[in-house]
Formats: structure tokens, sequence, C-alpha cells
């Protein structure tokens, strides 16, 4: 998340959009909002999980940036793999910081067995939201062969990389679109969400969250051709981004209707081409505003060069606020939880540069 980038050299859009995605995910992972629109057909529940579905863009501009950034400098392969080391080993070493610190919070009680079995597979709510850095080591270990491709003149091996990576996780996700409207439509239900795999066997990335690369590639390749965006498409790439959203919010409503239960708009958007056109609309949009945040650039530089930490510290703060959270009266208001997503982001942000003047905590926020 926070790769090292010169003071001179930091882009502030970039950073914009770090800022953006660490709030989401803050946002999605500590929110009391009403979006069950199956029992309460008011109109604000239903725009309640309509803004929800933009925090599908969280995690996906994370691996877009990291791509913008790596694909268009040079490596050292030796520093590359020491990162490799250092992603993998933070992990673990934060899994086990968590896992630890969450079960003093919650009164838990693991043996031994159950401490290992639950940090080997990452516990739902409690360390599953490791998974981005497991991605990212993924990612970073196919870099230099990606970096290989993408560096060649000839972009037709580029170009075939990116269809193989994509017709297998967002090619099959949209397939199981396809098939889930259509069960709406007949009104039969074989499947519950996008988890059937159309190709078998003969998908090279099962079990794998591959969608991630393609993220990583495209942002190197948006980046690379930003000059081509114009000023006057502004007005386009709001379009673009309200009605990629809407058309996530309208199939999580078919998706609702379907299984009998509000749909994950956010955890199941993110291989969706629906999220994927959110976040091109928003990488090209930060890049248009990029002189307006200027004026900002302290506040979006600090939240950039520290979304490693807040993103490792943040299920704990969370853990820690919202049962607080939840009393309040305006809990379920979507202004309530908006600020309350900027208060454990902040919260972890300060825990954040806390920790890291103490030697020994500040190698546990550096890849």
């Amino acid at each position: 998340m926070d790769l090292k980038v010169p003071e001179k050299e930091r882009l502030i859009y970039l950073d914009f959009l770090k800022v953006l995605a660490i709030f989401f995910v803050c946002f999605y992972h500590y929110n009391n909002l009403n979006i069950d629109f199956l029992t309460n057909q008011k109109i604000s529940v239903y725009f309640n999980y309509f803004f929800k579905g933009l925090a599908s863009t969280g995690a996906p501009l994370f691996f877009m940036v990291n791509g913008a950034l790596m694909l268009n400098n040079n490596y050292n392969l030796k520093k590359h793999i020491k990162k490799i080391t250092n992603i993998i080993a933070l992990t673990f070493i934060w899994g086990i910081i968590t896992l630890l610190i969450l079960s003093v919070i919650s009164g838990k009680v693991y043996s031994n067995r159950d401490f290992l079995y639950a940090l080997w597979t990452w516990e739902t709510d409690t360390i599953n939201h490791l998974w981005f850095l497991q991605s990212l080591a993924c990612i970073y270990i196919l870099f230099p062969l990606i970096k290989e491709v993408y560096d060649k003149k000839d972009k037709k091996v580029l170009i075939y990389t990116f269809f193989i990576f994509f017709i297998f996780t967002f090619g099959n996700v949209l397939l199981n679109i396809l098939f889930n409207l259509l069960e709406f439509i007949m009104g039969t239900n074989f499947i519950t969400a996008n988890y059937l795999n159309f190709f078998n066997n003969f998908n090279l990335f099962k079990g794998f969250y591959a969608y991630s690369i393609v993220y990583f590639i495209l942002g190197g390749l948006i980046k690379q051709n930003l000059s081509q965006i114009k000023s006057n498409d502004k007005m386009k790439l709001i379009i673009l981004l309200l009605l990629g959203n809407f058309c996530l919010f309208m199939y999580g409503l078919v998706m609702s209707k379907s299984n009998g239960g509000v749909f994950d708009i956010v955890w199941t958007g993110y291989d969706t081409i629906m999220t994927l056109i959110m976040c091109i609309a928003l990488f090209k949009s930060a890049y248009l505003i990029k002189n307006s945040l200027s004026k900002m650039h302290y506040i979006i530089e600090l939240i950039g060069q520290n979304t490693l930490g807040i993103y490792l510290i943040h299920r704990i703060v969370g853990t820690i606020l919202y049962p607080y959270y939840q009393l309040l009266t305006c809990s379920t208001n979507l202004i309530a939880n908006i600020l309350f997503g900027m208060l454990v982001m902040i919260v972890s942000l300060l825990l954040t540069l806390l920790l890291k003047k103490i030697p020994f905590f500040k190698i546990l926020f550096k890849i």
C-alpha cells in the first residue's frame, strides 16, 4: 500500500485515491447502515444500499495505485524479493497481533491449536481482512514476469496476458451475473452468488483473487496514458461512475430478492465489470482534479503515506469503537456512518503515527 515515493515526486492524485480507498475500507467494515430494503421499503434505505456500493472500489483502487507506481518505474530484483518476504512476514505478524488483541477485547479464549487454525485459515471477522496483503504478495511474486511483458514494445503479449487474467476472473463473474439474472427472470435459483467456476479446472486462477492483477495492470496502463484525458471529460467520468454503481445496485436488488437476503455488493463487487468501470472513472477523475487537490496536499499526503498502517490497525480500532457507536440513535443514518468511517480512519492514522515513532514498531508498518 505505502510504496516509498520521494517527497518531491509524490503524485497528489494517487495519494488521493489511496485516501478514498482506505476510507471506503473503514466505512465498509464498520458501518451500521440500514440497508434491509427487503423489510423496509423507504427510499432512504435504498439510497443507503446504493451509496454502500461505492465502497466496492476500496481494495481495487489500492491495486491500481500499486500498478501505476510499480509498472511505470524500474525495479531491483534483489530488493523486490526482499519486499515479497516482508509482505508475507507482515501478514502473519499482524495476523498474530490482531488475533491476540481482539481475543482480549472479546474475551474469546483460543487453545494453541485453535489459535494456529484461526491464523492459518484467516478467521472471519477477526483477520480475514488480511486477504489484501496475501493478494498483494501474489502480485509481487508474479511482478517480474508481468513487468517483462508490460515493458515490451510489441504490446500483443501484454494484451494477451491481460485478456487471460480478465477472462478467467471478471469474465467468469460476468457469466455468473448473466446466469443469475436469467435465474431471476425464470424464477429459479441454482447459484446464490458469483462463486460458480464456469471454467472448472481449466481456470488458471482458481482459489486466488487474481482479479487484483487486472486492476494492477490497468493502473499501470491508465497512468501511462493520462495525457490523453481531457478536462472536459469530467462529466463523462461522473456519469460513468454513477452508471457503474447504479448497475451494481440493480444487480444487488435482483440477487437480494432472488435469494431472500440482502446481497453484499461490496465484497462480491470487487471482481465485477461494474466496479471495474467505477475504478477507472475514479482514477481518471482524480487526475483531472489534481490541481484542486494540491490545496489539501498536506493531509492527503499524510494519509496517503500511512494507508498500510491504517489498514492494519483499523480492525482493532473499529472493534473497540463500533459497539459504542451502535448505541447512538443516529447510528443508522448515512451521514453519521460516513463520519464514523472517517473517525475510524483518523484514529487509526494517529495510532500509526504514534507507533511509527517507536523504533521496534516502526518496522511493522513498512514493506
